[in-house]
């Protein structure tokens, strides 16, 4: 869990924050994402890492998370 905590941390997220429940992947689960305590959702995410929001992009020290294009401008 301490990769998924520091993954988070860099976008300063909680976990669960990083699932994205309108993945194919989690709709199979059949979990509701405010049920999800931050134990599980790392759990979740090492199991389906395609659960993740996507794309990650990074700098080494900043993290952008999903498809935001401003973020990413910014970062590149």
């Amino acid at each position: 869990m301490d990769e998924m905590e520091d993954l988070a941390a860099l976008v300063d997220m909680e976990i669960r924050e990083l699932v994205n429940p309108r993945s194919t992947v989690f709709r199979r689960l059949d979990l509701d994402i405010g049920d999800v305590n931050p134990e599980k959702a790392a759990e979740i995410l090492l199991d389906n890492p395609r659960i993740m929001y996507r794309p990650l992009f990074s700098d080494g020290k900043r993290l952008v998370v999903g498809f935001k294009p401003e973020e990413m401008r910014e970062l590149l």
